[in-house]
């Protein structure tokens, strides 16, 4: 699978993009790039992927993008534009050129066992957040906690010491000192009994 086709795979199943007929028809040109993506419900986004090859013209992508901006801007569309370049290295000019009309992710050719990764990660400005599970969700630590505890330990230190972790470490510090002091006060109490 080259790095185009799995850009238009990450952003039309992780992204809700439908891919375009090519070539794209605005007014009555038409212009022709490797995949052409609009995004989907809310969203404003059209995605142009260009895929560099050893004999594309850096001077012919940015003419060709140039044209597209102008074209989106004659017809006044509110969708931003975002060239991802694929494939080959992308030369810094043509990055900055391109850059003054449009958001560009050079993506260039990952490789290598994260290379999905690395793809997904350039990607990300035109994917939808993730919300992470919450805390509650993925563990339930007390009774974790519980379950490598041995019974002989149970007792109501440890139920103390539980109960204050739900609000901290400064409530588990002041739970350990309160219990620290009372055994010390104590012993001190049934030396002086001795005396």
């Amino acid at each position: 699978m080259t790095t185009s086709e799995r850009v238009v795979e990450i952003l039309v199943g992780e992204g809700g993009y439908r891919e375009l007929p090519k070539p794209l028809k605005i007014g009555t040109l038409l212009f022709d790039f490797t995949h052409i993506l609009v995004a989907g419900n809310k969203a404003n986004d059209l995605v142009i992927v260009i895929e560099l090859k050893g004999d594309t013209a850096d001077d012919v992508v940015v003419r060709k993008v140039l044209a597209l901006t102008r074209a989106l801007d004659v017809l006044r569309s509110r969708r931003s534009l975002t060239a991802v370049l694929t494939s080959g290295q992308a030369d810094p000019d043509t990055v900055r050129a391109i850059s003054r009309v449009c958001r560009v992710l050079p993506i260039g050719s990952p490789t290598g066992p994260n290379s999905i990764n690395a793809v997904r990660d350039w990607l990300s400005v035109l994917l939808p957040l993730r919300e992470p599970q919450a805390v509650e969700n993925l563990i339930d630590w007390e009774r974790d906690v519980r379950s490598v505890l041995p019974n002989h330990i149970a007792g109501q230190f440890v139920e103390d010491m539980l109960k204050a972790a739900t609000f901290g470490k400064g409530a588990v510090e002041g739970v350990l000192e309160q219990d620290i002091r009372a055994a010390v006060e104590q012993a001190i109490a049934e030396g002086n009994e001795g005396e």
